[in-house]
């Protein structure tokens, strides 16, 4: 069970009752100032601590400070919550205070489970699937199964279907993706099991594919690069995977997003990206014109572009960013995700958070120069006084 304590904040509370805090079993206790937070926190001994930086009767820093200095305290993670711009007073409390990670509203669903997960121990994991649907045909006329695709590749499928599947058996697959049928498609079963939770009553498996119809391909090349799913706000959340290279073809994702008035790209899972690729995600951007579009959890190798290449970006702006930071203490590196609104700019230079590591008690450093890693930054706003001009 996961206990958190968090102080009155309405988004935070929001956010622990929906998506994938529904499957986890979590305790949670809501305090309304700072004398109530730091009882209910002895009280209760939560893994987790979520407080927000304007707190009635105190602030958030020294709230921090005061558990991280007291033993009976001194191990639970301290999440703070910014609700104003960052400042060179607020780097300097949250790098004293020794909070274990820092957010800022307003807070996105998906980033704010990240967040929870690497600090508390949760499995990192998406709360969606790929959008298609599956139709599995058994052998010597034993029925057929459905279930849905969680992951997939040009080789194989992770699915979770209704009904029993055993190692080695081989079946004939139908995928089905936005009302069209690809079928026909030959697969072995490389590893069963019986699901959990939301799939508890279904198969969770993995799928060797033997041979590939030219159409099919083409269908899961394209499903290998991205997902698209419905946003509350209205809008799509696009998710893009793998490499993006000069044999990246980015013209049925955009046919789809024309009509889109708002759109996520979530790009956490974008794991390389090479020149002849970014030429090619440019000009998909550039025919986005007049769309409103953001970039969420942009992974180390889209930032290291979009910091080069500002035009990797287009109009958009990046909300969210995987960071680099190193660890003296335990001689490691390790990925933080930071919120954008927590990186103090000033001109040129540029301050990302210091925080501490996960594994010892040490303080990470940042691990690449801050005004090259984050210069896509201050491309951003000097296009944005461009604009205003």
């Amino acid at each position: 069970m996961l206990r958190v304590v968090t102080t009155n904040n309405v988004e935070v509370f929001r956010h622990l009752g929906a998506g994938p805090f529904q499957r986890l079993e979590v305790e949670h206790t809501i305090a309304a100032s700072y004398d109530q937070a730091l009882a209910k926190i002895r009280e209760v001994q939560p893994q987790l601590a979520i407080i927000d930086v304007e707190l009635a009767g105190g602030n958030g820093f020294d709230l921090c400070s005061k558990i991280k200095g007291d033993p009976e305290t001194s191990e639970i993670h301290v999440m703070l919550v910014l609700s104003s711009v960052i400042s060179r007073e607020a780097i300097a409390e949250l790098e004293s205070c020794g909070c274990d990670d820092v957010l800022a509203v307003p807070i996105h669903a998906d980033d704010f489970y990240h967040h929870i997960a690497q600090i508390a121990g949760l499995p990192l994991r998406r709360d969606r699937r790929i959008g298609a649907r599956l139709q599995l045909h058994l052998p010597d006329s034993e029925g057929s199964m459905t279930g849905e695709v969680d992951n997939i590749s040009s080789g194989g499928a992770g699915v979770a279907v209704d009904g029993e599947l055993t190692v080695d058996q081989h079946v004939t697959a139908t995928i089905i993706h936005d009302g069209t049928e690809y079928p026909d498609l030959r697969a072995q079963v490389a590893w069963a099991r019986p699901g959990e939770g939301e799939d508890a009553g279904r198969t969770l498996a993995g799928l060797q594919f033997e041979e590939v119809p030219m159409k099919t391909r083409l269908l899961l090349e394209r499903l290998c690069l991205y997902d698209i799913s419905k946003s509350p706000d209205g809008g799509v959340t696009v998710s893009l995977y793998g490499d993006i290279t000069e044999m990246t073809d980015f013209s049925a994702l955009g046919g789809r997003l024309q009509a889109e008035p708002l759109i996520d790209f979530y790009m956490r899972g974008v794991r390389y990206i090479s020149s002849a690729g970014v030429r090619s995600w440019c000009n998909f951007l550039a025919a986005l014109a007049g769309k409103q579009y953001r970039f969420r959890h942009c992974s180390l190798a889209f930032a290291s572009q979009a910091a080069m290449v500002p035009s990797a970006v287009g109009a958009g702006a990046i909300e969210s960013v995987e960071a680099p930071y190193f660890c003296d203490g335990c001689d490691r590196e390790e990925l933080r995700l930071l919120e954008i609104r927590t990186i103090l700019r000033e001109g040129d230079d540029v301050t990302p958070p210091s925080l501490p590591c996960s594994q010892c008690d040490s303080q990470l450093e940042f691990d690449d120069v801050p005004s090259r890693y984050f210069a896509f930054l201050t491309a951003t706003d000097e296009d944005a006084t461009e604009d205003n001009r």
